[in-house]
């Protein structure tokens, strides 16, 4: 919809929007909204409930599940087609509600574009809806309004523009309309195009609509994260194998089965039932619900960090990121602007202080001073206060500033010297010479009430201002500005630079016996020095220790920034994510230049930052790390990082400052734009995952025993030492609730010391899988023997037939039954830890664990001595024999694995 407007004159551009400078008639512009449409962004179509709840049943164990429930019903096994149902049901209901919050939360109208917009129509002004704006329409902006559509300056008056939304950066933007106009050229760039979202700070203008709705930058950025492709988790990549090679087990022994009882002569029931058994004694019943449980549980965990996560699986992806891509501005720095440095003649004074609070220090070499010493310094704040017009505000304890950053950071800095000090107070403004970026100053005129002294106070660029200073300021005497002082305070101005720091310079002058009518010609007439004071946007406290923690945990931190490279080196190396001689700081230009497997290059074997960077260029740098196999966390706060967003792993935006539209594209929000919530997410995230991993072992161990039972009894020619609904009490029964409280296991010791879990990592590997066949098969055996116990002790003997509803058959069942539960309770304890003894990581410190086992112990003698139960899952009380063989087992696994963790650390 837009069209190229480059290398065009004013009235070439006109025509080629067919518009004049009186704007478009009202037919042309109804004409127009038929051809171009209105002025919106498209949004994607908005989640449902119903959605929601659909997406939870897309798991390949729920298929597993639902197709095991259909043949309970198709053969009558209401009971286990309930159980099983019964846990679908929970696992949905858990998962649907975790993103139903969040996607409430997030939920979000577009508010960038404005309400209302003056354009001239018919010849005259009017305001119509922002929406009704079309491509040639000539639009009137004043300073503070909101920008409705993209367009370029006809004609400007000292025009600033926020485009932070663009740009990433909080200082706002001169925009240039006259100067490139007078050369008969149009140079369509940042500098002389306004755009849809963004804001005038300062200045007026009148702006010819290019691009309107979609045809916006805006528009594009909307289009580019619509063209963005989700992809699985790693866990969902793994669940996804996991569960396709558990059903085509469970479908393989489940026709073996049914295909050797067709030549046994066995019925078609009974047939099925033990073909039934097997293939639930394979299926991990409790696993989604327990895998749901686990992330919901890190979802809450991670909001007392400030990280919000949208979706239940994006808190797993954490634990596999390698590499964090971090803006600058509002993540790694506070985004607010400080005093840091302040020269007075020959003295050099720090500050330090927190954000926009007005409470500080001022320190000198390094030695806190108190701020009387220098009286020259409340003459230089005084300066700082009267040039200027911005503001504080205060609301729910936050403090934010009204206008220009760099003003409102001197207005701090005065309350840091003396809270209540009214700076204004026995001075009367005259007049003003407005800041203008043709001149790089302002000047602000003022009467003294009690002496009726006018001064002129001047604010603006050093190396302006020194040039216009015959003297300097020395604490209350004035001594003159020599050519080699001027020198040495552009020396210190230069070194200032380049620390990264934004330098402002301030002067004054007595405009004694000068006429009222001269004061506006004289105002900035050899000056009188007073000093300089130089701000940046600080890092955040705790960046540097985050930073720390993420190059010993495998982390690779990237910092990526709109910003300029000097002050991107300037912060990264006060952070420490630039350490080494050879890091390297690569700006946009450089980038263009560069190959893809240069880039990549630079980027794994250096320490490295990116400066100047555009939203595509962005975008191919998250592209690029993921074709290269790095699971990347992407930070963005802009319209133009929700692409970036999207294409990473893990999409992170900010809260605070964050757009709706980089919001709506992340993953996970942090509330409070601080990138240490980010490492403190992932030392979260690690532990999630390798609780998933403990309680994924821990369930198949469950599973495993169950097969092992089973087999041994077919081996041994015994009746089936097991029912398929004794097995799913087992699996949705007693082995839930130990199965959750896995997921609340704390952190192991040095999870932060190990590299990031590989996407590749198969949840359990070749060991999990030989730990958990040995732990199972101690767990068959102790159950079958007490089955063939109890039956023996009854009279039956080997080689017999039983009736599988005789009370014989149903106790010794419950006996097996009996020693799977409890044995798993040992296996709990193990479980916490696949390397660390449980009395290294202390017996009960997973309280949750402890409170699992007894609710679950209690379960059991619910199921084997309540009448309700006994009937419906075929149970008995056993014998105080059985309980003997279910003691030996438990003690024994719970021993085994001492042992096994014991010889593995002696090993090490």
């Amino acid at each position: 919809m837009e069209k190229q407007i480059y290398n065009l004159t004013t009235e070439e551009v006109l025509k080629r929007f067919d518009a004049t400078i009186a704007g478009l008639t009202s037919s042309q512009a109804t004409e127009r909204i038929k051809q171009y449409g209105k002025n919106a962004v498209a949004r994607k179509q908005s989640w449902s409930w119903f959605s929601l709840l659909l997406n939870q049943f897309n798991d390949a164990l729920v298929w597993i599940l639902l197709v095991a429930a259909s043949l309970a019903l198709f053969f009558g096994e209401f009971r286990d087609m309930t159980i099983i149902l019964l846990i679908v049901g929970i696992n949905a209901t858990i998962g649907f509600f975790q993103e139903y919050k969040a996607e409430k939360t997030l939920e979000n109208i577009r508010r960038l574009a404005a309400d209302k917009a003056v354009v001239l129509r018919d010849g005259e002004r009017t305001e119509i809806d922002a929406s009704l704006l079309v491509p040639g329409d000539i639009l009137v902006l004043a300073s503070g309004d909101s920008v409705a559509a993209d367009g370029y300056l006809l004609e400007s008056y000292d025009v600033y523009a926020n485009e932070f939304i663009f740009t990433g950066e909080s200082k706002s933007g001169k925009k240039q309309s006259g100067a490139i106009v007078e050369q008969g050229l149009v140079l369509a760039d940042m500098d002389n195009m306004v755009f849809m979202g963004t804001s005038l700070t300062r200045g007026s203008a009148t702006v010819l609509v290019t691009g309107t709705g979609m045809g916006t930058q805006l528009g594009n950025i909307a289009h580019m994260v619509g063209e963005v492709r989700e992809e699985d988790t790693p866990l969902q990549k793994q669940m996804k194998i996991l569960g396709r090679d558990v059903s085509i087990l469970a479908v393989i022994i489940g026709t073996l089965v049914m295909i050797a009882g067709y030549y046994s002569n066995v019925s078609l029931y009974e047939n099925f039932l033990f073909a039934f058994a097997l293939a639930v004694s394979v299926v991990p019943e409790g696993l989604p619900a327990a895998i749901s449980v686990a992330l919901s549980l890190g979802m809450k965990k991670l909001l007392k960090y400030n990280v919000l996560a949208k979706k239940l699986n994006a808190v797993e992806t954490l634990a596999s990121v390698s590499i964090i891509c971090s803006d600058k501005t509002g993540t790694i720095t506070r985004n607010e602007l400080m005093v840091t440095n302040i020269v007075l003649g020959d003295d050099e004074l720090t500050v330090d202080g927190q954000g926009y609070q007005g409470e500080g220090n001022f320190y000198s070499f390094g030695r806190k001073v108190a701020s009387t010493q220098f009286p020259q310094l409340e003459t230089l704040l005084r300066i700082g206060v009267i040039c200027n017009d911005s503001g504080l505000s205060e609301k729910d304890g936050i403090i934010s500033i009204a206008g220009d950053p760099t003003e409102g950071a001197l207005l701090v800095v005065a309350k840091k010297f003396q809270k209540d000090l009214d700076f204004y107070a026995g001075w009367k403004k005259v007049d003003e010479n407005p800041f203008s970026s043709d001149r790089m100053r302002m000047s602000v005129i003022c009467a003294e009430k009690s002496s009726g002294k006018t001064i002129s106070f001047v604010k603006g660029s050093p190396d302006v201002l020194i040039e216009l200073c015959t003297h300097k300021l020395i604490g209350d005497q004035l001594f003159e500005f020599t050519a080699a002082e001027k020198q040495k305070a552009k020396s210190v101005y230069d070194a200032m630079s380049k620390q990264a720091l934004r330098v402002l310079a301030f002067a004054q002058k007595d405009l004694e016996g000068v006429a009222s009518e001269d004061f506006i010609a004289q105002a900035e007439k050899n000056l009188v020095w007073v000093g300089m004071m130089g701000m940046i946007d600080p890092p955040r406290a705790d960046v540097h220790k985050a930073i720390d923690e993420c190059l010993k945990s495998g982390i690779k931190v990237i910092m990526i920034t709109g910003d300029y490279e000097v002050t991107a080196e300037a912060i990264a190396r006060k952070v420490g994510l630039l350490r080494s001689s050879n890091a390297e700081v690569i700006n946009g230009k450089t980038l263009d230049l560069m190959s893809d497997e240069d880039l990549a290059a630079r980027i794994f074997e250096k320490e490295i930052a990116f400066a100047r960077i555009t939203p595509e260029q962005k975008l191919r740098i998250a592209t690029l790390l993921k074709k290269n196999g790095a699971v990347i966390a992407m930070t963005g706060d802009g319209v133009n990082d929700a692409p970036a967003l999207k294409r990473a792993d893990i999409g992170v935006a900010m809260g605070l400052i964050g757009t709706d539209v980089a919001k709506e594209a992340s993953d996970m929000i942090l509330l409070d734009d601080n990138f240490a919530s980010i490492v403190r997410a992932i030392k979260e995230g690690r532990t999630i995952y390798q609780n998933l991993r403990k309680f994924v072992y821990y369930v198949f161990t469950s599973n495993v025993s169950e097969f092992f039972t089973v087999i041994i009894g077919v081996l041994l020619q015994i009746p089936i030492p097991i029912a398929a609904v004794q097995i799913l009490a087992i699996d949705l029964g007693t082995d839930i609730l130990p199965s959750f409280s896995l997921g609340a296991e704390p952190s192991e010791p040095n999870i932060m010391h190990r590299k990031p879990f590989s996407a590749k990592e198969k949840i359990i590997d070749a060991a999990g899988v030989w730990r958990l066949i040995r732990v199972g098969l101690i767990m068959a055996i102790g159950a079958v023997i007490a089955f063939v116990l109890s039956m023996k002790r009854g009279g039956w003997d080997f080689g017999n037939k039983i009736d599988v509803s005789s009370v014989l058959y149903i106790k010794s069942t419950t006996a097996a039954y009996a020693v799977l539960a409890m044995t798993q309770m040992a296996n709990l304890m193990q479980a916490r830890s696949e390397t660390l003894s449980v009395f290294t990581l202390g017996f009960f410190k997973n309280k949750y664990a402890i409170g699992a086992a007894l609710i679950s112990t209690v379960i059991l003698f619910l199921f084997m001595y309540v009448p309700f139960f006994q009937k419906y899952l075929h149970m008995l009380p056993i014998t105080w024999q059985d309980w003997m063989a279910v003691m030996i087992t438990t003690v024994a696994v719970f021993v085994f694995e001492e042992g096994r963790k014991a010889e593995q650390k002696v090993k090490i």
